[in-house]
């Protein structure tokens, strides 16, 4: 399982890795207004602690109204480093609310030889207003379906608020 989750991180960095290089022979605006993929990522700078926060995210329009999207994170901290895959359906209903409905794999890998907790699996519902192009905000619900304590976040219900802002 361990060997899926790096493929599938190694996999992410390279496309995300390879969204970041402009290519001067290529037209983006036209190529990004008539694609269905698209990608978007973020890091934290590197802290103190040598912490490090990553997001990236793969994801394929349907049409104007639903969506699918790999969502990617990576955490690292002074004892140990988290690694999540989300798969979410994105539905939007109006110009600017959706619904988001998806399955999520958190892992703990640790740094020093301990065991780890088994991974969590979480399945996600929320709600998700786009203020503008580049300010959104969500509510969503993550229900853990195994027993597993991850860390000091192993709860087996999680209610979560979130925003981004883009500039």
């Amino acid at each position: 399982m361990i060997t899926l989750v790096r493929i599938v991180f190694l996999f992410l960095c390279m496309v995300i890795g390879r969204a970041q290089n402009p290519n001067p022979n290529q037209d983006y605006v036209e190529s990004t207004e008539t694609s269905s993929f698209y990608t978007d990522s973020f890091a934290y700078p590197v802290f103190m602690d040598n912490e490090m926060h990553l997001q990236g995210t793969i994801g394929y329009k349907f049409d104007d109204k639903f969506m699918i999207e790999l969502q990617n994170y990576y955490d690292t901290y002074r004892t140990f480093d988290v690694h999540k895959v989300s798969l979410q359906l994105k539905n939007y209903v109006s110009d600017k609310l959706y619904f988001v409905n998806g399955v999520t794999m958190e892992r703990e890998l640790d740094k020093h030889g301990a065991i780890t907790a088994k991974p969590r699996y979480l399945m996600t519902n929320g709600v998700g207003y786009d203020i503008n192009n580049n300010i959104m905000m969500e509510v969503n619900h993550d229900l853990n379906f195994n027993k597993s304590n991850l860390g000091a976040y192993g709860m087996p219900s999680l209610l979560s608020v979130k925003s981004k802002i883009k500039f």
